[in-house]
């Protein structure tokens, strides 16, 4: 059970911390949202303000246990009080999304009425002071997306199918940021910050030799086979021997501190139909001043985080260049025999 908060506090309530004046219309009278019944009010609420903060989104009434949502798109009519709130608005307006997973917001995400976008999860008894927090600058927001934000088109494929690899053969576009080649309303680890940050690379190799981590087996297969594409795990004598670290600078280029998530990603040599599109190694959060800089270090062991898994289920370490990327920063790093 998720519990009773026991001095909850509503977004409005949490606004309304930090303006003398407020006003509030509901817009949809719950969450389904079947009626446009309240709009007009909502309407002329947002024709009086100076700013307007929009919240929409689900509940459990739309996602719980053993009740699965059939749409990636905001309840019922969410989507037309948003649209008509944002084009009756002075400024450019707010919108706040609460849910547990993706919803489909290309629609806001393409109009010039709506500023900016931020999802709350499903926030606890302080979740409206933590908006206002982040809404008027108190705090510097540095999250990012756990899961990928599909579009509603992905509905279309079976609930059931849960196979990872895409198939172009059968329209099939794959599951999880790992393998699905398809279009996206956001990706996983996409987030946004009031500061910029930008990468440097300290340190790390170019060539990661296997060689002397080779069962008996597999220096046999090696002397008799030319060119290899790739290595059993189970072949290699001593992993962990082969692990090296990526030194990284992480430099704040705005005006505002403020923490950032660094997240190194893998990209496997495409050795057959259905490797992965790349894969995460680790992540590692780091608060960096305003025009400073602040160093972290990453540990990579090849065969836990540049291997992949055939469609046999053997995991395998493909040989030849690995990318590894940061961002727009790419590294290549040659795995050699």
């Amino acid at each position: 059970m998720t519990g009773f908060p026991c001095d909850p506090k509503s977004f409005y309530e949490g606004l309304l911390g930090y303006v003398e004046k407020a006003s509030y219309a509901s817009g949809c009278s719950d969450v389904p949202c079947d009626s446009d019944a309240g709009f007009n009010d909502a309407i002329l609420t947002a024709k009086r303000a100076d700013f307007v903060v929009v919240v929409a989104g689900l509940d459990l009434s739309q996602e719980t246990e053993d009740h699965d949502r059939v749409s990636l798109l905001l309840p019922g009519k969410q989507m037309a009080l948003v649209s008509s709130v944002a084009a009756a608005s002075k400024r450019p307006i707010i919108l706040v999304l609460t849910g547990g997973g993706p919803l489909d917001v290309s629609f806001a995400e393409g109009d010039r009425n709506i500023a900016s976008i931020l999802w709350v999860g499903y926030p606890g008894e302080a979740g409206g002071k933590a908006l206002a927090e982040v809404i008027f600058g108190d705090f510097n927001p540095g999250g990012r997306l756990p899961m990928t934000w599909y579009p509603e088109s992905f509905t279309k494929i079976a609930m059931n199918d849960m196979n990872m690899r895409a198939n172009p053969f059968r329209g099939y576009p794959g599951r999880t940021y790992r393998f699905y080649t398809g279009n996206r309303v956001y990706g996983f680890g996409q987030g946004l910050s009031y500061t910029k940050f930008t990468y440097k690379l300290l340190s790390a190799p170019r060539t990661l030799s296997l060689s002397g981590s080779f069962t008996g087996t597999l220096t046999e297969k090696i002397r008799h086979q030319r060119e290899l594409d790739y290595i059993h795990v189970d072949e290699l004598t001593s992993c962990d021997s082969l692990s090296f670290h990526v030194h990284i600078s992480v430099a704040n280029v705005g005006d505002r501190d403020g923490s950032h998530v660094v997240m190194l990603f893998s990209r496997a040599p495409k050795i057959f139909e259905g490797t992965p599109e790349k894969q995460l190694i680790a992540f590692d959060r780091v608060h960096t001043r305003s025009y400073g800089s602040t160093e972290t270090s990453i540990i990579v062991i090849p065969c836990d985080h540049l291997s992949i898994v055939d469609k046999h289920g053997k995991r395998i370490l493909p040989l030849g260049e690995h990318l590894l990327t940061l961002g727009d920063l790419e590294h290549s790093v040659s795995i050699v025999t």
